[in-house]
């Protein structure tokens, strides 16, 4: 129970801290605006460029940690023992947002509502944080509801190939 009570509560985390890092880190004058934003930008001036769609190992290694960190102190302090579901989450989010990231820019498949949110954000810098689980976006005001797949600009559009089965969202 307790493992599931962590992996709950890393989900949660997880999905605020990508919603923080993506809005104020990438999108917002910080010290790290440097390295981070610098990058993002690039992204952002082509989507589908797969140098430039997540960032390296080092920086997901290093927010893992950095997470995984923060959660420790309080798990042994409280003695709460959800530390292992917390961390599980934490790496189950990082992988799976990594690889619906990739999927949304390159065309394989992912839920047209998924697509659709994030590259919204492509459309509106300022909407839209959370990469596909709005979660933060909904509580903080930030989602673009009025998005459709349908009505994507070719820029935004993925350059490659949809996979069999896939349907296409623009362009």
């Amino acid at each position: 129970m307790r493992f599931l009570a962590g992996f709950l509560a890393g989900l949660v985390w997880s999905n605020w801290i990508e919603y923080a890092y993506h809005r104020w880190a990438m999108h917002w004058p910080s010290l790290y605006q440097a390295a981070a934003a610098m990058r993002h930008a690039l992204h952002h001036s082509a989507p589908s460029d797969p140098q430039h769609i997540t960032m390296t190992f080092g920086f997901w290694s290093a927010i893992f940690t950095t997470n995984v960190l923060l959660f420790a102190v309080p798990d042994q302090l409280l003695h709460l023992r959800i530390l292992t579901g917390v961390a599980a989450a934490f790496l189950t989010y990082i992988v799976v947002g990594i690889d619906v990231h990739l999927r949304i820019h390159d065309g394989r498949w992912v839920p047209d509502a998924w697509r659709a949110h994030h590259l919204s954000h492509h459309a509106r810098p300022l909407k839209n944080f959370n990469i596909f689980l709005p979660l933060f976006d909904c509580l903080l005001g930030t989602q673009n509801r009025g998005f459709r797949p349908g009505y994507l600009h070719p820029k935004l559009a993925s350059s490659k190939p949809l996979s069999p089965g896939a349907k296409k969202t623009g362009g």
